[in-house]
């Protein structure tokens, strides 16, 4: 038998594709593929008949030490009811760690499929028995209870297997349980949590996680041919995602997938990660989120496997959610920093996040052969090492490579770092080809839903949206509008996790309210802080490249016009009648009028003035202080007052 697979394995290296394959037992005598470090091209359809387990060769096509196979053509025309063998590591993982998946592989005893693709359940996942390189496995056992375990053999709690077949947003009623059911349709994620090392530790809902390496092998017939994932819009400001992934006993390419004909709709796509440091099942104790993933420029050149353009990536922010979806208790920092996510490997499970409604394409033209942990792939495997990022240095998240091969465009990570506990990861990617809009495969949407964040607001007045990737074409003068959202007085933090090829020798927050410019560096750098009342900062900050006097970032009219304009309008505050005045005889239209206190906070909002010659407005339920009134013009021409305000 060993003979008979070594002797495989080299004619196959040596004839690595087909036209169509079929293999079955010779008589009595299994037959199979053993693919070691290897591709296998099938441009048609593959034909399996399932070996008898006596000798430990059950399956059809073993694809080991990144072997992978890779199918041609545009539709699922596998048949038979042999299996093609594949592995999977989680590391770490334990009885409480989630991931999220996506089956290369259908059950043929499935009563459903998507064309000839069957759909998936986890009697389809196995143990190995007889090491990495090894035919031999036993189909997982599985139980009802909260927690997987080892001995006397791998059994998975299917109380954890979820899927999130339709656009929506994290609440606990957008999953559908599937326990051991083979219902997970062909091309769609699920999720399921790990196990503890050991025997059955009880129904436990807390205790202590094991944190070692699982192998999981999938056995089935491979899935091929084209999967259809609905996505949608942002729905009153917040993402809509599809549990999804890649499909195919392969890598995917993420670049191809996204700027592939027909799939416009899709905006991002979201990694799960989750503090492994917290052992606990119960929502109100896990904290978790996602980190987001754009893929950058679409790719230029026929080398498709070079890594180039990588994408980009920022970790998630950890907070505890509940059953609506919504944050509640306390906050956990921030996530992995792994960036290599353009090819996703085999079982990889992703969230597609919509820019709009519709649906998205998986193909075969989609599919690539790059090994895992090739530059670009890499498993998300939630790390169980999980610190506060403000402790972090520049430099840090920088990759190994040399800035001239590094594939990455000019970017800068910056930290939101609030009160020393949550973290933000924020990217500014520098390009050419990039706008102050919305910039589809730049830009990514924010997995927001909490109270306390920051953001790159992008888009209209009537439909921005909340984005943690933002490209811009850099220019000295630009201002880049960065937006906090705060539950409470809250102590806010900039940091410089990382530069790459920066375009610009120094780098500042802008408040707009005093006209201040602090300079953002690292931790030991430039350090500063600013303390805001809770409140929704939107058109104060910015991040800008050179200290100056910016007053009409975003007008049309020539300087001569805006100085006539600013000179012309006069703001008195009469304290006797506790109103504040303001005379505009020239008859400018004036599109809104805030007041602010002193720590930033909006106490007056008027809109659309219009063009009356004189307006005034009460402030008399305002403390004793100094506030900073602003009116900004039909051409965002904006004209600053400071008002003093006595009421006694």
């Amino acid at each position: 038998m060993k003979k008979q697979l070594l002797l495989l394995s080299f004619l196959l290296i040596a004839t690595g594709v087909f036209a169509q394959l079929t293999v079955k037992p010779n008589g009595t005598a299994d037959s199979y593929i053993y693919v070691k470090d290897q591709i296998v091209y099938v441009e048609n359809d593959i034909n399996l008949t399932r070996n008898s387990t006596a000798n430990g060769t059950e399956a059809s096509i073993y694809l080991r030490d990144n072997g992978q196979l890779i199918q041609g053509g545009t539709t699922s025309t596998n048949t038979g009811d042999g299996f093609l063998s594949v592995k999977q590591n989680t590391n770490p993982t334990n009885t409480f760690a989630y991931y999220y998946w996506c089956s290369p592989v259908g059950n043929p005893a499935a009563a459903t499929s998507v064309g000839n693709n069957s759909h998936f359940g986890i009697n389809s996942i196995y143990e190995e028995l007889d090491g990495a390189l090894g035919t031999d496995a036993q189909m997982a056992a599985n139980v009802g209870s909260r927690n997987g375990f080892t001995i006397p053999q791998l059994t998975i709690s299917r109380r954890w297997i979820y899927t999130h077949p339709t656009p929506g947003s994290e609440a606990e009623g957008n999953y559908v349980r599937i326990n051991a059911d083979n219902t997970v349709s062909a091309g769609l994620g699920f999720t399921m949590k790990g196990v503890n090392t050991g025997g059955n530790p009880g129904n436990i809902i807390t205790g202590t996680g094991s944190n070692h390496d699982q192998v999981y092998e999938f056995r089935g017939r491979p899935n091929s041919g084209s999967f259809t994932i609905p996505v949608a819009a942002p729905v009153d400001g917040v993402s809509q995602m599809t549990l999804s992934g890649n499909p195919y006993p392969s890598a995917l390419d993420l670049n191809q997938l996204f700027y592939d004909t027909g799939n416009n709709e899709l905006g991002a796509f979201w990694y799960y990660d989750e503090d492994r440091g917290v052992a606990s099942h119960l929502y109100t104790d896990k904290p978790f989120g996602y980190g987001v993933y754009t893929p950058g420029l679409e790719d230029p050149d026929g080398d498709l496997a070079d890594n180039n353009p990588a994408g980009n990536y920022v970790q998630a922010s950890f907070y505890i959610w509940n059953a609506g979806g919504t944050h509640t208790g306390t906050t956990a920092g921030n996530g992995g920093s792994n960036q290599n996510k353009r090819y996703a490997p085999i079982g990889q499970g992703i969230m597609f996040v919509g820019q709009s409604d519709g649906n998205v394409t998986i193909k075969n033209s989609h599919r690539i052969f790059v090994k895992e942990g090739a530059p670009g792939s890499e498993f998300q495997r939630p790390s169980d090492d999980v610190s506060i990022s403000n402790t972090r240095d520049i430099g840090e998240l920088t990759a190994s490579l040399p800035s001239e091969l590094d594939t990455r465009d000019p970017q800068t990570r910056i930290y939101a770092v609030f009160d020393d506990a949550l973290t933000r990861d924020m990217l500014l990617v520098f390009s050419d080809l990039a706008t102050d809009g919305y910039d589809r495969g730049y830009d990514g949407l924010s997995p927001m839903g909490v109270n306390t964040d920051a953001y790159f607001p992008i888009g209209n007045d009537s439909g921005r949206l909340p984005y943690v990737i933002n490209a811009v074409n850099y220019e000295e003068n630009k201002q880049i509008p960065i937006n906090f959202k705060l539950n409470k007085t809250t102590e806010i933090k900039l940091l410089i996790a990382e530069e790459v090829k920066k375009p610009y020798e120094k780098i500042y927050l802008y408040d707009r309210q005093d006209n201040s410019f602090r300079r953002i560096g690292t931790r030991l750098t430039f350090p500063f802080s600013l303390t805001l009342d809770a409140g929704h900062y939107d058109n104060r900050f910015f991040i800008v490249f050179k200290k100056a006097e910016y007053r009409n970032n975003s007008s049309t009219a020539s300087i001569e016009d805006q100085e006539r304009i600013i000179s012309s309008v006069a703001m008195f505050q009469n304290n006797p009648q506790k109103q504040l005045e303001i005379s505009n005889p020239e008859g400018h239209t004036i599109k809104s009028a805030i007041v602010y206190d002193m720590n930033g906070k909006m106490v007056i909002q008027k809109q659309n003035l219009g063009t009356n010659n004189s307006y005034s407005f009460y402030t008399g339920s305002l403390s004793d202080g100094v506030y900073l009134v602003k009116l900004t013009t039909k051409d965002d021409i904006t004209i600053d007052y400071k008002a003093i305000v006595h009421n006694k």
